[in-house]
């Protein structure tokens, strides 16, 4: 029997609900990637300064000292120290002697600069148990690392259940039992390092299961730490259905994870044209459609300063990135720390 129903029979049998419905879900789905008309944005400025935030560097052989009054008269207030390359290790903090570790924290300190990462990024949910053992084993050092440097979070992402790179895409990312082998994963680097304040900042990656807001804040819930916090990054969330909702993904992520949220990222998203597939490329902060006013007005409401790092760019963008957030700050009323 044909499964079309005209409308003239389905106003005669009751089915008009259904057509009707029908409509409404096609039709949705259909306008969903565009904007939407008249959203009014609450871009009300909270009184909470934001630290903006850098990734260390140094320049030649200067000191611990003199780099980190280099970084704080740039107009940053924030480090972030990331891993090496080539291993899961706390650097450039593994490298270092304790006497020079200790000056930097000794200059974070003089001239009121935190840090507020560690780099730990790694894969909770590899496939294979020993070198998901060998990871979590060097996230736990990673947190010690950031215990002993005054930092408040190790950033790391969920990982990915496919062998080779642990942000790819994989079809037994979503599923339940690797859920459970993620909880489980964060349960262990914490009980690990029982008894530190640092604890583990996660990172979304759209490419993972820990995809969203909503994710994230299962994942809080499901591992119930107060250790187990947020690493905001909305580009990271980002596809089509949310490319012309920035707002709204935002605002979300807010709404929905407020005090979790330790640090913020900052990258802008942008689609290719021209192109027959979606392509959906992090890129400078100002040559994207994320909605930055928001992004800086809802960092402002929260409680204490976070920081706000760009990173993904090159090191001559850094200065067109920094001036373009400081523009888009001013705009709204929101105030740097020590500015």
């Amino acid at each position: 029997m044909s499964r079309n129903i005209s409308r003239r029979t389905a106003l005669g049998t009751g089915a008009a609900g259904i057509l009707a419905g029908t409509s409404r879900a096609r039709n949705a789905h259909a306008w969903n990637p565009g904007p939407k008309e008249q959203l009014k944005k609450d871009l009300t400025p909270g009184k909470t300064t934001i630290r903006q935030a850098i990734n260390i560097k140094r320049e030649g052989d200067e000191t611990p000292d003199r780099m980190i009054k280099r970084i704080r008269d740039a107009g940053y207030a924030s480090v972030k120290g990331a891993r090496h390359p080539g291993g899961n290790v706390g650097e450039p903090w593994h490298s270092m002697s304790m006497k020079e570790r200790g000056e930097i924290v000794a200059a974070c300190e003089k001239y009121d600069v935190t840090i507020y990462e560690v780099g730990g990024y790694t894969n909770l949910m590899h496939p294979d148990p020993a070198t998901l053992r060998k990871n979590l084993a060097g996230l736990a050092h990673c947190i010690e690392v950031a215990e002993s440097v005054n930092c408040p979070m190790v950033g790391t992402i969920a990982g990915s259940r496919d062998p080779v790179n642990f942000f790819n895409v994989h079809p037994d990312n979503w599923t339940d039992e690797t859920w459970k082998i993620l909880v489980n994963s964060i349960r262990q680097v914490l009980r690990d390092t029982s008894g530190m304040k640092a604890g583990l900042g996660m990172e979304a990656q759209v490419t993972t299961n820990l995809d969203s807001p909503e994710a994230h804040k299962r994942l809080l819930e499901d591992v119930g730490d107060p250790r187990c916090v947020v690493n905001l990054d909305p580009v990271n969330m980002m596809s089509l259905k949310d490319y012309y909702h920035t707002t709204e993904l935002i605002e979300k992520c807010f709404d929905m994870l407020g005090e979790s949220i330790m640090g913020c990222h900052s990258k802008d998203t942008y689609i290719w044209p021209d192109k027959q597939t979606v392509h959906v490329q992090e890129i400078c902060p100002g040559k994207g459609v994320l909605d930055f006013e928001t992004y800086l007005v809802r960092m402002s409401r929260l409680e204490f300063p976070r920081s706000l790092e760009p990173e993904h760019i090159s090191d001559e963008e850094y200065p067109e990135a920094k001036a373009y957030i400081e523009k888009v700050a001013k705009k709204v009323g929101v105030k740097f720390y020590g500015s």
